[in-house]
């Protein structure tokens, strides 16, 4: 009498292919993965009558079915029994490579969960490569058929697709994230290591234009000393012309050894919109005090 109402409640054919076509758009979706299997767990309840499903995936990684979605509880059989891809009749499916069909359980009820009578786990198989596994349980003893198992063996072809796709995009978008970050590292570092580059070449042209200037310019102010010595009472309009050659010439020397010692130059625009050159004003540099006509160090 069970079966026979069950036939009855039994979807037609052709709202069967209807449901399985739905089922196969799903996996043009761009949804997040959770939200796709529990999309598909909904469309699976329009080809039977079931209470409880489970959705397992097979992770490579520990070798394990990990549970991705479920409808009321995540049901599955002798979950105190351990085989090789985890506990459960699900994982001794998933081992076994084809689906059980139990019609007439009796089992006692646990505490927090009604007493499973129908029992339907089919694995998700593409070719001979396992994606997982997908249990069903209903409380009512007959609930499923061999129909249903025909049925619902097609709908997991289609959802094995929609895992592997799932997962492909999943691990697609991780590759890109991390592509992302190193790509940002990567900046980082080019970005120093020019910097670096930056700072050997005024480095290098500080020291240059120390020794290339300062050698003449020790010339020039030596013989500006002398010739100021050798003119004493000559004309103060002569005298004071000697003076600044000498004044300037040791400005010139102190910011060349400034320059030297610049760690981390400041560039400003030299014209606007034009060259760039290495701001004294805001490093520390020697500047001249005109008032006594001597050089002083201050911080830009």
């Amino acid at each position: 009498m069970i079966n026979a109402a069950k036939t009855q409640n039994e979807p037609k054919k052709g709202d069967e292919l209807e449901v399985l076509f739905k089922i196969s758009q799903v996996i043009h979706s761009c949804n997040e993965p959770e939200d796709t299997y529990q999309s598909v767990l909904s469309l699976l309840e329009q080809l039977v009558d079931f209470e409880f499903a489970a959705l397992f995936i097979y992770d490579d990684q520990p070798k394990k079915l990990k549970l991705v979605a479920s409808k009321g509880h995540a049901v599955d059989l002798i979950q105190p029994v351990s085989f090789d891809m985890g506990n459960g009749l699900s994982a001794w499916v998933a081992k076994q490579k084809r689906p059980i069909l139990l019609s007439e359980l009796h089992r006692g009820k646990n505490n927090d969960e009604a007493p499973v009578r129908s029992f339907l786990s089919i694995p998700l198989l593409l070719g001979e490569r396992l994606i997982g596994v997908m249990n069903f349980g209903h409380t009512l003893a007959g609930s499923f058929t061999r129909h249903n198992l025909r049925v619902l063996s097609i709908a997991a072809g289609q959802l094995s697709v929609i895992i592997e796709r799932s997962l492909y995009f999943k691990q697609l978008s991780e590759t890109n994230r991390q592509l992302e970050e190193k790509n940002s590292q990567l900046e980082v570092a080019q970005k120093a290591l020019l910097e670096q580059e930056r700072l050997a070449a005024i480095g290098e042209m500080a020291v240059t234009v120390n020794h290339e200037i300062n050698n003449p310019l020790t010339v020039i102010i030596g013989n500006a000393e002398l010739l100021l010595k050798d003119l004493t009472g000559s004309e103060p309009k002569i005298l004071k012309k000697i003076d600044n050659i000498i004044s300037e010439s040791r400005r010139i020397a102190e910011i060349t050894r400034a320059i030297r010692r610049i760690e981390k130059p400041v560039s400003e625009a030299y014209l606007p919109g034009g060259a760039m050159m290495i701001s004294l004003k805001r490093n520390k540099i020697f500047t001249r005090d005109k008032s006594k006509k001597k050089t002083h160090l201050i911080a830009g």
